[in-house]
């Protein structure tokens, strides 16, 4: 099988991916729709008009070493957290969302109508409920906002389903990282011209099939969504076009990247955001065998040296 074939640009069946979710400390920098948000009030401060309100929510971990010594449990709750997040997104009570470095602690920016939802939105938040972090609430207006990201992109009530893979590489963790975040790097294992650009909102763009229309060579218009440098990236990904309407829903993929030693690197690969019924199950089927077909590609990659892509 070659590489367009396992990536989406023939009508065969595959799927793939296997990741984590780290926020508190983790990830979604989702900004929807351009907003100019101004509160108008009387001269003694009733307001005139509703609006909604805008609170900033900083999630704070319970333990010391937090997320670098993150248990299997704790894993687990983060990816519940990343997914009670994403349906927030999706129904636009959440709009921006990631990781602020030195000192370490979550970033949520609510819009709800009220303190008492935007608190019991965070009280209902898994990592809160489960112990993980605790959360400060602080009101602010959010009168600018930059489009990042669409959400009519994503499947209104995405699904719970995760798909995971792991694979551990005889590398170090720069080579990993190097190899996923850089044009030149995917170029040795995922696809023989590409487009990468380690920014949030930067293209995560894999060609498979250059001979075909510009939007059906591969990943288009696919981007970045978050990264934690040598620890974690998110970016989105589209359907093969042979998957119709499903070529303009996105699904996230979150790679994971961990030091084994000196000389070996696991990266856990979680693929989420699906959508419900026959045609995302055979999607949700297709990318089970193509992601498998990518890693490999990249374990092979440190044994049997890049790709030669002039024998696909």
């Amino acid at each position: 099988m070659t590489l367009s074939e396992g990536m989406g640009m023939t009508t065969e069946k595959d799927r793939g991916g296997r990741s984590l979710c780290v926020i508190g400390v983790l990830i979604l920098a989702l900004c929807l729709s351009v907003v100019s948000f101004v509160s108008v009030r009387g001269e003694e401060g009733d307001s005139t008009m509703a609006q909604p309100m805008d609170y900033f929510v900083k999630l704070i971990g319970t333990r010391e070493g937090w997320p670098e010594n993150m248990t299997p449990d704790e894993d687990r709750i983060m990816s519940e957290h990343y997914q009670y997040l994403l349906d927030l997104v999706a129904k636009k009570k959440v709009f921006l969302a990631g990781p602020v470095m030195d000192p370490v602690f979550g970033l949520v920016v609510l819009r709800t109508n009220s303190e008492q939802e935007a608190r019991e939105i965070m009280d209902n938040e898994p990592s809160v409920v489960q112990g993980v972090h605790t959360y400060e609430l602080h009101p602010m207006r959010v009168s600018l906002l930059v489009d990042h990201v669409s959400m009519d992109r994503y499947v209104e009530n995405p699904g719970s389903r995760m798909l995971r893979k792991e694979v551990t590489v005889p590398t170090s963790l720069d080579s990993a990282w190097e190899a996923w975040t850089t044009t030149e790097g995917v170029k040795t294992f995922f696809a023989s011209s590409a487009k990468v650009e380690l920014r949030v909102g930067g293209p995560f763009e894999m060609y498979f099939n250059t001979d075909a229309p510009k939007g059906s060579q591969g990943s288009e218009d696919c981007h970045i969504l978050s990264y934690l440098p040598m620890q974690m990236l998110s970016f989105e990904w589209n359907a093969p076009p042979s998957f119709g309407e499903l070529r303009d829903k996105r699904t996230q993929v979150i790679l994971m990247f961990d030091r084994v030693d000196a000389a070996h690197t696991k990266v856990t690969f979680t693929q989420l955001g699906w959508g419900e019924g026959e045609k995302w199950d055979e999607l949700y089927a297709y990318f089970d065998k193509a992601w498998s077909y990518v890693l490999g590609n990249f374990s092979k990659r440190y044994t049997e040296g890049p790709v030669d892509w002039t024998e696909k």
